[in-house]
């Protein structure tokens, strides 16, 4: 397979996956749907770290390491949150902000450059997110206003998941992928088993067969990936991230019998546009920025 390949595989097991996952948090709470989902990719995770021979952190690195555990641990949690209030293509627009606010963080906390081509798509983005959202939303985000909470929940999520690229970035490349992976599970899942706490259930038999999927679902998702970013471009296969979309369009009508009401389809397809113009705009940009003249040799 190709890494255009293996990227809309990508997409396409974990858009399946999201759409799962909003039927089953109908039932079971999404703290609770995510400590498991935890608890069962730890376990798919921890052959995987011991076949590449136990790789440890150094202490110096794990207080990032806790941060990002941290930052996408709430990113899923909110995230399972607008997905089970939200209609799921939405829900997954909305999803496609974080690229836009990891661009602008990437400006202040990194200081990166955005590029003017970025800056036009982030703007655009921002205003199909607006038409998504809606007139409705204002302050009335409570749990009886379920449109408006999941529309707060998918852009709280998406600031955090921006946050976390930017942890990520700043995290040290030495580590590997499976020792990173196997901390930000179970840090996830530690953050996750303590605000379940309060809203604890036992999950059914078939509960328990559908989070062990998604576990499995959440583990190809990233290997593929992984697997696409190997073997292609970041810049070429990243946008077809994108794809997801058009699942959640395709689950969404087939699953929820669901259709997005004409500006918010119009919003999305302005997201989506937006998220790629941001990664490919960074690539133009770069390309576009003349090298620094060197100085006179006395």
């Amino acid at each position: 397979m190709t890494g255009v390949a293996f990227m809309l595989a990508s997409g396409a097991v974990v858009a399946f996956m999201e759409a799962a996952v909003r039927g089953v948090s109908q039932t079971l709470h999404p703290f609770v749907l995510v400590f498991w989902r935890e608890v069962f990719s730890v376990l798919l995770l921890l052959p995987l770290w011991m076949s590449v021979g136990r790789p440890r952190v150094a202490r110096r690195r794990l207080p990032l390491h806790l941060l990002r555990s941290l930052l996408n641990g709430g990113a899923i949690l909110t995230w399972y949150l607008a997905l089970r209030s939200l209609p799921l293509a939405e829900a997954t627009a909305l999803g496609f902000t974080a690229i836009l606010f990891a661009a602008m963080g990437s400006r202040a906390v990194l200081g990166e450059r955005v590029f003017p081509l970025q800056w036009i798509a982030i703007a655009a983005g921002l205003v199909g997110a607006a038409l998504i959202v809606g007139p409705g939303l204002g302050l009335d985000t409570g749990l009886e206003n379920a449109g408006a909470f999941g529309a707060t929940a998918a852009l709280g999520s998406a600031v955090l998941f921006a946050a976390s690229m930017l942890v990520a970035k700043l995290q040290s490349r030495s580590d590997g992928s499976a020792v990173s992976a196997l901390l930000l599970a179970l840090g996830m899942g530690t953050l996750a088993g303590v605000l379940a706490v309060p809203v604890w259930a036992w999950p059914s038999p078939e509960q328990f067969a559908w989070l062990g999927f998604f576990a499995l679902c959440n583990v190809l998702g990233q290997v593929f990936f992984l697997e696409a970013m190997r073997r292609a471009s970041a810049t070429i296969v990243i946008p077809l991230d994108v794809s997801r979309l058009v699942w959640a369009l395709l689950f969404g009508a087939v699953f929820y019998a669901e259709w997005p009401a004409p500006p918010a389809l119009i919003g999305a397809v302005l997201i989506g546009a937006s998220a790629v113009l941001v990664v490919l705009g960074a690539r133009h940009g770069e390309r576009d920025t003349p090298e620094p003249a060197r100085s006179a040799e006395v």
